[in-house]
């Protein structure tokens, strides 16, 4: 009965490997086993990632059990994940492939802002920035191999389409034996392999999605195809799994600055002046074209029993067409600028609206930008197991290259009409809101060109790494297994950039003489009409790219892309070299408890070697530019401990500790400085008088002796596992890190080029972050209850975290936060889930709400933004709390096809921004931006 149990628990991996399938053969209930720990311990999340050879855990089991495969989709598929998490060495949540294609998610990146303590931010038609607890600083594996984006340290998430992805293992707490580089943990992406199926596999999906805001439709699939089969010197499998992921969305943003400006009785007539306002106000259209292709095939072979060869390649793409249209409606200018009407809030000196006129004319720009990313990672390696002993080598090379090509046709209204602006509307989600009186924005000939902007950016990284890792079991005693192994690390990274602009406002152009076309832009804010101005007149991406040449020759710019600037490039080589050695230890305390563990160390050598350029102008507008080369070496050594007591069958606790570290971003680590030109000064738009620092020079750089971020990490979690797939856990934890990068913008200063505004990175000092996890899932499996009833359940889960935090120092020179701790960029005090759902064989229905408090987006000073004593304060952008419903349903009209709705932002509620601009802690909105509503129809196949 044991075994039996075991396979039913864990045999929905084996089926349920792709997202695309809801249901695959006969369909029938199995009743709960009369204990659920009488199954044996499987192969656990950190054994894979380990030994990224080793079988997938559905082939583990499959081999060892017999019986017909019963497939329930959704329940099972929560079974799986559940005894990865019970199971494991360190604190794991883990979710399997059909979790993530019964969410209404494309992408896994947003599958996982269901995972207890991980938190995602929104935007651009997809989730992104995972973090883990609060944490920005992870790592990212692909079949426990490290993987990465161009220059970056790890690979976004959201890069992996669901339909490629076979199970997600989140990493909460490391072991020696994962690879070094996140101390807010690890995310494994384990792709599909032949083994994981029993035979032939034909699996695949097609959607369809219509975006709401940009009323245009983008299409969904991937296709599996899947073999294994004996041949006379051994089994071997192959299999290829193909992805496609459109996205088409549109975000609007209304907005309003970051400066506050102050009234005196010459610009505020009939007033005594003294009343706070911002000083300017923007609506943003950000559409974007964009698709994600994707594949992975991989081949095993296993000649003997105790070997198994195997080889895999992915590829991820990304191909994006941006078409960016920006608003910016100043409320300060020259001699006649006025606000008139005022109206304030209730006993404040505080605007709530007022009439502007004389200000400076209105600009923006039309933005067309296209990108590309190419990445590849082909590996492969060997696994021996005789007895305890199991032995293992894995190779892997990586070559990844992302390419940015961004064209801004600058603009300006030919006049300063005037206008009534709101800085606070009364409902509708608040903000600022504008209208023109007597100027008819969708009329081209109102606006004036003012400039062209051209970025050429071209980053890549590659690398080779190779793992030698060896274990072995002992059938008993306190030692239970014994771990050691070592990792080689080459890793290249490169940067190219280059930017031009072309200011010509002063010669009067209307953009109707430009070779261009122009129109009207699609109307935005689909769930909202606070701002009336919702469409206006625009230069298409389409006709700024089709007509690029008559562009450059119109503005007098060189042909083709802009030459790339010596002080924006670098190129960086860094080696690593690791090894480490683990062992597990166990013993019974009772009967009923037992104690078991694992003590480990990794050490880690990093050699780093960076080299850029050192401009100087030594006269004006003259540059010369030196090669110059950072080197920097270290040795880290990272322990962990841990214990998992086990009190009852069903009962379980954890303690860890742990040392991590992460290495600084190459382009932090860039040992240069790009300067940028002088500002332009422009007679007829005078400089903004509220930012004094609107007139300097902009020089940003790197830092080579930045210091590697690390943390000491404490868990404890207890875990009641009450059902196959019922469970209640909670957890404590707390990270005290130290050396987080901060990028900080000082001004005025003089570093050898005039006045500028000098932006670098610089390490922070002691970071904490502390907090709590609850997670409950459930189904209604009550006895006595009919068939049906006992299709519903549950998935709820919250985690709170404070973060206290030391700012840049640079920022900490403010006196109101000068030796105080703030809370740290993108953490939320709170966040979580509910999920309800229902499942019968032939239909399903999920309902997701996923939840995060209010966070700060970052810290910033303003020159004019002072307290009673004076001095400038540091205040943060705050977003607040918001949540976001997603829906989703399936029918099963046969076993093998199921048609599936979703629904993506049901609510369609936008993100919300604000920012406090005095002591007192009265606020502004900064931005409201909505995101895109989807409906999606598909339907999914296996045979």
């Amino acid at each position: 009965m044991g075994r039996k149990a075991h396979f039913w628990a864990s045999v929905s991996l084996i089926a349920t490997m792709s997202p695309s399938v809801a249901y695959a053969g006969p369909l029938t209930s199995e009743p709960e086993p009369q204990n659920a720990q009488e199954t044996p311990k499987p192969v656990t999340a950190s054994d894979q990632t380990a030994n990224p050879s080793a079988p997938a855990l559905s082939e583990q089991i499959s081999e060892t059990t017999e019986g017909d495969i019963v497939v329930t989709g959704l329940r099972r598929s929560l079974e799986s994940a559940q005894q990865v998490k019970r199971n494991s060495d360190g604190i794991v949540d883990a979710i399997v492939a059909e979790d993530i294609g019964k969410l209404p998610d494309t992408f896994a990146s947003a599958a996982l802002a269901r995972v207890t303590g991980v938190q995602v931010t929104r935007g651009g038609g997809e989730a992104a920035g995972v973090q883990i607890r609060g944490l920005p600083d992870i790592s990212t594996t692909y079949n426990g191999r490290e993987i990465f984006t161009a220059e970056g340290r790890f690979v976004q998430i959201q890069d992996f389409p669901a339909g490629t992805v076979a199970a997600l293992e989140v990493y909460k707490s490391g072991t020696a034996n994962l690879i070094e580089g996140g101390i807010g943990g690890q995310v494994n992406v384990r792709g599909r392999r032949p083994f994981d199926f029993n035979g032939f596999e034909l699996s695949g999906s097609l959607n369809g999605v219509n975006w709401e805001q940009s009323g245009e439709l983008s299409w969904n699939g991937n296709l599996l195809i899947s073999d294994r089969w004996e041949t006379g010197i051994g089994e071997m499998g192959l299999l290829v799994n193909a992805s496609y992921v459109g996205i088409n969305f549109m975000d609007a943003t209304r907005e309003q600055s970051l400066v506050i400006g102050t009234t005196n009785p010459d610009n505020a007539p009939g007033t005594t002046g003294g009343v706070r306002y911002p000083d300017a106000q923007g609506l943003f259209y950000g559409y974007g074209d964009r698709f994600r292709p994707s594949a992975n095939a991989a081949f095993q072979w296993r000649p003997t029993p105790e070997l198994e060869i195997y080889v895999d390649g992915l590829f991820q793409g990304y191909r994006g067409k941006d078409e960016n249209r920006f608003l910016f409606f100043p409320i300060f200018g020259g001699p006649d600028f006025q606000l008139t009407n005022i109206q304030l809030r209730d006993g404040t000196n505080i605007a709530q609206s007022a009439t502007v006129t004389g200000a400076n004319a209105p600009d923006g720009y039309y933005g067309s930008a296209e990108g590309r990313t190419d990445t590849y990672q082909l590996g492969g390696g060997a696994i021996w197991k005789r007895g305890g002993l199991q032995i293992s080598g894995d190779i892997a090379y990586t070559d990844s290259t992302y390419s940015f090509d961004l064209v801004n046709v600058d603009h300006a209204f030919a006049s300063s009409p005037v206008r009534d602006v709101v800085f606070e509307v009364d409902g509708n989600d608040g903000g600022p809101s504008l209208n023109f009186q007597n100027f008819d924005v969708t009329d081209p000939a109102n606006f004036l060109s003012r400039g062209f902007f051209q970025e050429n950016l071209r980053v890549s990284g590659k690398d080779v790494q190779t793992r030698f890792d060896a274990q072995y079991d002992f059938d008993g005693g306190f030692v239970k297994r014994i771990q050691a192994g070592v990792r080689y690390n080459d890793r290249d990274a490169a940067r190219d950039r280059g930017t031009a602009y072309i200011f010509n406002l002063p010669a009067g152009i209307p953009i109707t003489a430009l070779p261009v076309s122009t129109e009207s832009t699609r109307a935005g804010f689909a769930y909202n009409d606070a701002f009336p101005i919702r469409t206006f007149a625009a230069i298409p991406s389409s006709s700024i790219r089709e007509n690029l040449p008559e562009l450059r020759a119109f503005y007098g710019a060189p042909e083709g892309q802009p030459a790339f600037n010596p002080t924006e490039n670098f190129t960086a080589n860094e080696k690593s070299y690791a090894a480490y050695a683990q062992l597990k230890y166990g013993f019974d305390v009772s009967d009923t408890m037992t104690i078991d563990g694992l003590i480990g160390l990794r050490a880690v050598k990093t050699e780093t070697t960076i080299t850029g350029f050192v401009q100087e102008e030594p006269t004006p507008g003259t540059f010369t530019f030196t090669p110059t080369t950072a080197e920097n070496d270290y040795v880290d050594y990272l322990p962990n401990v841990s214990a998992r007591l086990g009190f009852t069958e069903e009962l379980q606790m954890r303690l860890n500790y742990t040392q991590t570290r992460t290495r600084p971003n190459f382009f932090d680590l860039n040992p240069t400085l790009t300067v940028g030109p002088p500002p332009t000064i422009d007679p007829n738009n005078p400089p903004n008088p509220n930012d004094p620092n609107s007139n300097l020079r902009n020089i940003t750089g790197g830092n080579p002796d930045l210091n590697p971020l690390t943390s000491d990490n404490y868990d404890i979690s207890l875990e009641w596992y009450f059902s196959r797939s019922g469970s209640l856990t909670a957890a404590v934890f707390r990270r005290d890190a130290q050396g987080f990068v901060s990028r900080v913008a000082i001004a005025p200063v003089d570093v050898g080029f005039g006045p500028s505004r000098l932006d670098l990175p610089e390490n922070t000092g002691n970071t904490r972050f502390q907090g709590a996890e609850l997670a409950f899932t459930s189904f209604l499996d009550i006895e006595g209850l009919p068939e049906w009833a006992k299709g519903f359940g549950i998935q709820a889960n919250a985690t709170y975290v404070d973060s206290q935090g030391d700012l840049a120092q640079g920022l900490a020179a403010s006196p109101n936060v000068a030796g105080q701790q703030v809370r740290f960029n993108g953490v939320s005090e709170w966040s979580g889930n509910v999920v309800a759902l229902y499942e019968r064989p032939f239909f399903s229905a999920r309902a997701a709400y996923n939840y995060r408090s209010d966070f700060v987006q970052f810290y910033s000073i303003e020159p004019l933004d002072v307290g009673a004593d004076g001095s400038p304060r540091t205040r943060g952008v705050v977003e607040k709390g918001r949540g976001q419903l997603d829906f989703s349903t399936t029918v099963t009209p046969v076993p093998n096809m199921t048609i599936a709705f979703d629904i993506v932002n049901v609510l369609g509620n936008p993100l919300r921004r604000y920012r406090e601009f005095n002591d007192s802690a009265d606020q502004f909105a900064r931005q409201i931006l909505y995101l895109e509503r989807t409906y999606s129809l598909g339907v999914r196949f296996r045979f």
